[in-house]
């Protein structure tokens, strides 16, 4: 999945059916392995703060979607 895809999903122009919520939950998970290896050899702080915050601002906005798909 790329990030158009994921930005269409969190912006509302592509509708989350059980298909894009398993690649969109695969696609962060390995987001959050690689901050996490990263953080042994991190490029700089902001660098990595700044993926960090802006992948916390995915997945809240995710969990938020999938708390109303659920509904």
């Amino acid at each position: 999945m790329e990030d158009k895809e994921i930005d269409e999903i969190l912006s509302g122009e592509k509708e989350l059916g059980m298909l894009e919520m398993f690649k969109l939950m695969v696609k962060l998970n390995s987001r959050v392995k690689q901050l996490y290896q990263q953080t042994y050899n991190p490029p700089t702080n902001n660098d990595l703060n700044k993926s960090i915050n802006d992948l916390s601002a995915r997945i809240n906005i995710l969990e938020t979607k999938l708390k109303q798909a659920l509904k």
